[in-house]
């Protein structure tokens, strides 16, 4: 699972104007992310006891958990993060995400990059309990 945390070295840029902490470096995913498309920005909260239903799509997604402490499943691989670690999860991948603590929600924000094409967008669901469904963006 690629998980960034915040807590890289500080580089000077913007002629001494800003102080930055790169995630992801510049231009690091060019050649991955190649002839894709900005799907979503959106900002997260699972409550206490809840799960992110294990999904995948053809996107590139990236999760920077803000608040709670979480469990993040990427394929078969568990991870917990903390506020600030960003998570890549790669096109076609399984992932879910949900609280690690009881009684403790978890805010995230999520940034997709799309590769669907225009007549196909939505994701596949893996319920716990069921097939695989394709569920269409709005029928969610």
């Amino acid at each position: 699972m690629d998980i960034r945390r915040n807590d890289g070295p500080l580089v000077v840029e913007h002629n001494g104007t800003a102080t930055t902490r790169f995630l992801v470096e510049k231009e690091e995913l060019r050649q991955e992310t190649m002839g894709g498309y900005l799907e979503l920005v959106s900002r997260f909260t699972l409550a206490p006891g809840s799960k992110l239903e294990p999904h995948s799509h053809d996107s590139d997604e990236l999760y920077y958990l803000l608040e709670g402490q979480a469990k993040m499943r990427v394929d078969d691989e568990i991870s917990t993060l903390n506020p600030g670690d960003l998570v890549r999860i790669p096109p076609n991948a399984i992932h879910s995400i949900w609280p690690a603590n009881d009684g403790e929600p978890i805010t995230a924000l999520a940034m997709g990059f799309s590769y669907m094409p225009a007549d196909r967008v939505g994701y596949t669901a893996y319920p716990d309990n069921g097939e695989p469904r394709w569920v269409p963006h709005g029928e969610d």
